[in-house]
């Protein structure tokens, strides 16, 4: 008999939070604020972001099949999920294999589960040498003579490949007659590309007479692209001979062969024997069918959405939800929902009746891929006849280790399924594991009164009542997960793929049926109550008007309520990546109360998830040498790694067992979505979790997001994407192999505060990565949103080599600007690729007008071209570490941030290593005396020498500009000082700038759209001349710069493009808009925007570090600013904005959308 447990229209955060806070009131260990069951919230709008018949909350395999057949059966259907991927049941707890008797038979399941290619296990093959009767294409060459085809590698297609347009005949040399027992061709696929048909093998002793020993046929045409390792073509060859002969043919319809090795094996050779046991699909597989799935069923749906709230309509009954994500919240009306969380989130804000949740000791799951099995207490190792193994594309066989934990569970709250997921960890971490479960697994203990109980055995998908998925009393709710009222083994059975995908489409078209019936929604809001709250403050999180998806979304409201409070902190650090985690480590070593919030479940950013796990640069000293020196005591070297790369799944781990020896408590799969902030001061974060949001109040927090999420969601002004300009480093999402290595990609911009753009790069990125074990989860963006702080560092700081009485890193780098540049200096002149040492100021880290927060890594306040100097990863661990030391100190203090003993401060981070004694006495630096600008002021006329010295203080160098323009002696001195004077605004020099324009003929040589790599200048000579003439605002400026933009082309450099649109946006004339309408219609010029998911993927660059696409957009989109600007011209250049302002790409939308607030017309403001 079933014992259930009712929450009356509590939100079941809400009662889990009181009981938790009411017994520490009780043991008197804390007062004040964690005693308050709920902050306040005050009545706010919240955007509609869709407004549907049916609206899936959460992205497993039963919610895709229920999205699919809703849409199938007419719905209208959303789907909102939780993590960067679909099919989190079947990824997040790596059960990617079907058990024996399992077959699927919907197309969609057959396309999840389909047997991969099969993969070369280790060879062990004669040596020898060989010649090819062609040479093979440039693109994929051999080497000189040629060695490729039997180097032992053919793991990737774009580097361990030799290509031929043609059938090929290949002649071995074994250099004696040997024995042998087989003979292989190793190849790459892709569908009608490259594709090998067959291939004819001869033996010869004498390379005159040749016997047919073996015909090589590809029977895997039907198995797909394969571009991540090679495929193996077999065929027995029971012969002694010194020489063989390859006849390779191609297929008809294949343009190529791209072959990765032959293999001559010997005579008793012993091969890996194939695994038996269940075999699983790759992550890739699951995850992209998915997505495809519900792409073809016209399925709208978001990845990183955590439902925290229920929408009701004015009858009271539920009529949708609101998410929370890195966007803000939102509201999806719906008529009808199906709760597909994993533990029914949904179903629990209502009157749902659940049984209480048991407690105690119990039952996970957890899979650990490689290595030795771990044995201990409260750890069971799953025996099979046949075990499972993951086969890597080397061809290497990998055990699948299943693991039966028993954990202490204190209640069914966030907070202990959190600690349930380190413990984990904490049994089954190896270091020779190459991947594991994101989260344990479980059938979830308890359940809802439904409307209709299913008693007994699993009775089949067809077959079990759709009834037990609607909870008792509860109209336009379906609950697709184990919570239903089913008996427990039911429930397992439920929760294995296919099953739950075939009740997910009968749930889906049953949804669909109920919405139908429904009428139009009336009174949709978020319903509020009584608040009980003491505790003064408001919530805030970042406003839809900031958002280019939402700032004109229509609206519904959200009632005053209150806001579940789910623990207190001395310090709270949101984000656990590069500079997070040192922020936790230091904050509890420092002996404060820390949390660690993380959406993700590993550790250390993009050099450990992000798979940039090699230093580029950076002061490798301080806590960055205790990170390198932990990780050499894990074990030795992998040889995959160079001298300055790591293992990203150690270093991961690293951090991990740091933070719990500090005693810092976790919560992976978290979302810092807000904060709790009273006359200025944060005094708590917003969390959205699995269970839904709520609020952790907190003396510091340390705001580690990179993109300033938290900073800006509590009002900080911030920097970002605007109407001045697109500029933004370039951004990579990178492939995964099972035992990933260092993968660095540039291919993309991604506007990390925007949700859409988000789901666009990773939907987009499955797609162009689909032949990869899998998609990594972190977005490697160089650049995001910045809070403007109490100090904002330039590049004339960096340069002059600025010092500051409150430095608390000091970093080193280069300017790899992954990009062009914007700053007037290196307009001037360009960067160079010397090493400069930064000294980074504690002030750059405060939120200007924001008390007890704190920001680090990308968000920090810094122009923009600085950011290349300060974002290495050793420079940002350090940084993260002195910024929890920071927010440990005053918590303990309990003063204001800016009252906090830098000095102190400086002295603890001394003793660590990451800052010199210097410090101590160091003081500003700026400003300079009068005499050094002068002197800066005479230097100048020798390749723009001093030029730091001079931007510093421009009101004092101005006037000595302006003299040393009078007095040049020469045509040439006089030339630099009217290009500065003009790039400052001032047209003293104008004349001689035009002048010097009009002279030349030709445009020089460009600089085309570059990111990865990209050093040095991003403009030509001529270039910065005429951006430097259109800052002058001098009308003698239009002529010659028209007459140099009527010479430009398609085929013409970027540099040369954007150089006239500046000059012309700046002068305003509307002269202008003619010629740049022209320029605008030119053949290739226009129509780059992408306005759809179909037209993303259609101009996906094959390329990990594509450059072209960018280029485009960004050359047709300043065209059209610049043409908007200057008047316009039978509104070309306001159409293309708004294509833009439509684009998947959040900076472009972002940005047309800030130039269209502005009139026709209206020129660039000066700068």
């Amino acid at each position: 008999m079933k014992s259930y447990h009712r929450i009356p229209r509590f939100h079941f955060l809400r009662h889990a939070a009181s009981v938790a806070a009411s017994a520490l009131c009780l043991l008197g260990v804390a007062a004040g604020p964690l005693c308050a069951k709920e902050v306040p919230e005050s009545a706010r709008s919240l955007p509609v972001v869709a407004d549907v018949d049916v609206v899936v909350v959460g992205g497993s395999s039963g919610a895709v099949a229920a999205a699919v057949e809703a849409a199938k059966n007419g719905a209208k259907v959303f789907l909102a999920a939780p993590r960067h991927y679909l099919g989190e049941d079947i990824c997040g707890s790596y059960r990617l294999w079907l058990e024996p008797g399992e077959k699927p038979t919907t197309e969609l399941a057959q396309e999840m589960f389909k047997p991969a290619p099969r993969v070369a296990p280790p060879l062990s093959s004669v040596k020898f040498t060989y010649t090819a009767n062609k040479p093979a294409s440039r693109v994929h060459k051999d080497t000189a003579p040629p060695s490729l085809l039997g180097d032992g590698k053919y793991s990737s297609s774009s580097k361990e490949s030799v290509q031929f347009d043609d059938d090929v005949t290949l002649v071995l040399d074994l250099g004696k007659p040997q024995s042998l027992q087989a003979v292989a061709i190793l190849a790459y696929q892709r569908i009608g590309d490259f594709e090998v048909d067959k291939a004819v093998v001869s033996a010869s002793d004498d390379r005159k007479q040749w016997a047919q020993v073996a015909v090589i046929k590809n029977e895997s045409l039907d198995a797909g692209t394969v571009e991540d390792r090679a495929m193996p073509i077999f065929a027995p060859a029971a012969v002694k001979a010194r020489y063989l002969k390859f006849e390779v043919k191609k297929t008809e319809r294949a343009k190529r062969m791209l072959l990765a090795e032959i293999v001559v094996e010997p005579a008793g050779a012993q091969r890996q024997a194939a695994p038996t046991g269940p075999r699983p699909v790759t992550p890739m597989q699951v995850k992209l069918a998915l997505d495809q799935a519900l792409l073809k069923a016209g399925v709208q749906f978001l990845y990183g959405c955590y439902a925290t709230e229920l929408l009701k309509d004015n009858s009271g009954y539920p009529a949708g939800i609101v998410m929370a994500n890195r966007s803000g919240r939102q509201a999806v009306v719906a008529k009808t929902i199906i709760d597909a969380t994993e533990r029914g989130t949904i179903a629990r804000m209502t009157d749902a009746v659940f049984t209480k949740f048991p407690g105690g000791m119990m039952t996970f799951n957890q899979i650990v891929v490689g290595g030795t099995p771990v044995a201990g207490k409260g750890v069971e190792l799953g025996k099979r006849a046949e075990p499972v193994a993951a086969t890597d594309r080397k061809g290497e066989s990998h055990t699948v280790h299943e693991y039966r934990l028993r954990v202490p569970m204190k209640d069914a709250s966030f907070k202990s399924f959190a600690a349930a997921e380190q413990i984990a960890r904490d049994r089954t971490w190896t270091k020779e594991q190459l991947d594991a479960s994101e989260t344990p697994f479980q059938v979830p203990p308890d359940s809802f009164r439904s409307k209709e109980a299913q008693t007994g055995a699993w009775p089949g998908a067809d077959k079990v009542s759709l009834d037990a998925f609607r909870p008792a009393a509860i109209e336009r709710l379906f609950v697709l997960n184990g919570c239903a009222d089913l008996s427990r083994e039911a429930a397992a059975e439920l929760l294995r793929p296919l099953n739950f995908m075939d009740v997910g489409a009968r749930i889906g078209k049953a949804a669909a049926a109920a919405a139908k019936s429904q009428p139009k929604l009336e009174g949709v809001r978020l319903p509020g109550g009584e608040v009980s709250a003491k505790a003064k403050g408001e919530t805030r999180e970042v406003g839809a008007e900031f958002n280019p998806r939402t700032a004109k979304a229509p609206t519904v409201p959200a009632e005053r309520r209150g806001v579940t409070v789910l623990g207190e902190y001395d310090v709270v650090v949101v984000g656990g990546g590069t500079g997070g985690a040192p922020a936790a480590i230091a904050a509890g070593r420092q002996g404060a109360k820390t949390l660690l919030i993380e959406y993700l479940h590993q550790f250390g950013g993009v050099g450990t998830v992000g798979l940039i796990c090699s230093y580029y640069h950076g002061n490798r000293v301080g806590f960055t040498s205790e990170i390198d020196a932990g990780l050499e005591k894990i074990g030795p070297k992998d040889p995959r790694f160079k001298s300055n790369a790591w293992n990203a799944d150690w270093k991961s781990e690293w951090y991990r067992r740091e933070m719990r020896k500090a005693g810092v408590d976790i919560w992976c799969g978290a979302l810092g979505a807000g904060a709790f902030v009273e006359n200025g001061r944060v005094k708590g974060v917003t969390v959205a979790t699995p269970q839904g949001r709520g609020v952790v109040l907190t003396k510091m927090v340390v705001d580690s997001t990179g993109n300033a999420d938290i900073a800006a969601a509590a009002g900080a002004t911030c920097r970002y994407t605007a109407e001045d300009d697109v500029a933004v480093q370039g951004t990579g999402l990178p492939p995964r192999q099972l035992a990933p290595g260092y993968t660095n990609t540039d291919y993309t911009f991604v506007d990390e505060t925007d949700i859409t753009d988000i789901w666009r790069c990773f939907v987009s990125a499955r797609e162009k990565f689909k032949t990869a074990y899998d998609l990594g989860q972190l977005i490697d963006t160089r650049e995001r949103r910045q809070i403007v702080g109490d100090f904002t560092i330039t590049p004339v700081d960096q340069w002059a080599c600025r010092t500051f009485p409150d430095t608390v890193v000091i970093a080193k780098s280069n300017y790899d600007t992954h990009g062009y540049t914007t700053h007037p200096m290196f307009t001037l002149r360009p960067p160079h690729k010397q090493d400069i040492f930064v000294h980074m100021p504690y002030r750059c880290l405060l939120p200007r007008g924001l008390d007890g927060i704190l920001v680090t890594g990308l968000g920090v306040s810094a122009h923009r071209d600085a950011i290349p100097l300060i974002r290495m990863q050793p420079d940002v661990q350090n940084q993260g570490y002195a910024a929890g030391t920071a927010a440990a100190m005053i918590a303990r203090r309990g003063c204001a941030t800016r009252a906090l003993d830098i000095k102190a401060l400086q002295r603890t981070l001394i003793k660590k290593g990451i800052l010199p004694e210097s410090v101590l006495t160091e003081t500003d630096s700026f400003p300079m005396p009068n005499d050094k600008i002068a002197e800066a002021v005479s230097q100048l006329t020798n390749d723009f020498s001093g030029i730091e010295l001079v931007l510093a203080q421009q009101d004092a160098a101005k006037p000595l500009l302006r003299g040393a323009l009078d007095k040049a002696g020469s045509d040439k001195a006089k030339r630099v000082y009217a290009h500065i004077l003009a790039m400052l605004g001032d047209g003293a020099g104008a004349g001689a700038l035009a002048q010097a324009v009009a002279a030349t003929a030709a445009w020089d040589e460009g600089w085309q759209f570059k990111a990865m790599g990209q050093f040095g200048a991003s403009t030509s000579p001529l270039d910065s001349l005429i951006i430097a003439l259109g800052r002058s605002r001098d009308p003698r400026a239009l002529e010659p710069i028209l007459a140099k933009a009527r010479l430009l082309t398609a085929e013409s450099e970027f540099s040369h493009f954007r150089a006239i649109c500046l000059a012309l946006e700046s002068l305003g004339n509307p002269a202008a808009a003619k010629p740049l309408a022209e320029l605008l219609q030119k053949p290739g010029i226009g129509g780059h925007a992408v306005t759809n998911i179909a037209a993303a993927l259609v101009k996906n660059p094959a390329s990990g570090t594509d450059n072209t696409g960018r280029g485009t957009a960004l050359r047709e989109l300043f065209l059209a600013r610049a043409l908007y600007r200057c008047g316009d011209c039978g509104g070309l250049g306001e159409k293309t904005l708004r294509a833009y302002a439509e684009d998947l790409h959040g900076h472009y939308a972002r940005h047309a959308q800030a130039v269209l607030k502005q009139k026709p017309g209206q020129p660039a403001p000066a700068k």
